[in-house]
């Protein structure tokens, strides 16, 4: 609660009950945010929507507008999804153009779940947004999730949550309030959103996997040790002024 109320104070917005809760790290005496890729969580969505099961959907609604070829949307897209993990075509299956064809087929309920997930990545991609509205744009995506789960009835979602994976649902809201949260340990109360990203780390790790010869895909702490040494002798040895004397 003292993160919320702490927020709404530096951004001037309602209070609102958070769903997720930053961890504590005793070592630094300080609250720690932790989330999920927002790119990954982009195209998890756009897998599943494809799959059809979002909000209990099915992708008869965009299989109808490839089909129409209107739009850059196409039926490889959506029936073979092609480029599973590319935020390009996550992006044009929740596109403005998709959207609009949705509207005019009647196909109200898809074209909202578009609009909805547009903004939230909005949010977490444009630069030059106030921390506000950013905000605003991911409240819509957050109330549709939330809207779908009652807490006080027994037993509780199991798997899918109004067709929702449950933990693609879990780290979207948990993403939208770390994000929230974020701003009140920050001491100008804003930060470069794109910052806020594992995209890094994960591309260091993918190139780690490149150097191990046994060819498991996966790097020991032992090896990882002995790639990291090796990559700083190259850096010393790169960073030498006298390397060609």
């Amino acid at each position: 609660m003292w993160n919320t109320v702490h927020i709404t104070s530096c951004i001037g917005l309602q209070e609102e009950e958070q769903f997720y809760v930053s961890s504590y790290r005793e070592s630094r005496k300080q609250p720690e945010v932790n989330c999920i890729d927002s790119s990954h969580l982009l195209t998890r969505m756009r897998r599943k929507s494809a799959k059809g099961g979002l909000d209990g959907l099915t992708n008869e609604s965009w299989r109808t507008v490839a089909k129409s070829k209107k739009t850059a949307l196409s039926l490889g897209m959506v029936d073979c999804i092609l480029e599973p993990m590319t935020v390009s075509v996550a992006n044009t299956h929740f596109s403005q153009a998709v959207e609009h064809e949705m509207r005019l087929n009647g196909d109200t309920k898809e074209a909202e779940l578009c609009e909805d997930i547009r903004k939230w990545w909005l949010a977490e991609d444009e630069a030059g947004i106030p921390a506000e509205q950013r905000i605003e744009l991911r409240s819509k995506l957050r109330s549709r999730l939330m809207s779908s789960v009652d807490f006080s009835k027994f037993p509780p979602p199991g798997m899918f949550i109004n067709g929702w994976p449950t933990q693609l649902w879990e780290a979207v809201i948990a993403s939208i309030d770390a994000k929230k949260i974020l701003y009140s340990l920050v001491p100008t109360h804003k930060y470069n959103v794109r910052a806020f990203s594992s995209m890094m780390g994960e591309t260091f790790f993918s190139e780690l996997t490149l150097y191990d010869r046994r060819g498991q895909g996966t790097v020991t702490s032992r090896a990882f040790g002995q790639y990291i040494d090796t990559t700083i002798e190259k850096l010393h040895m790169r960073l030498d002024p006298e390397r060609y004397l």
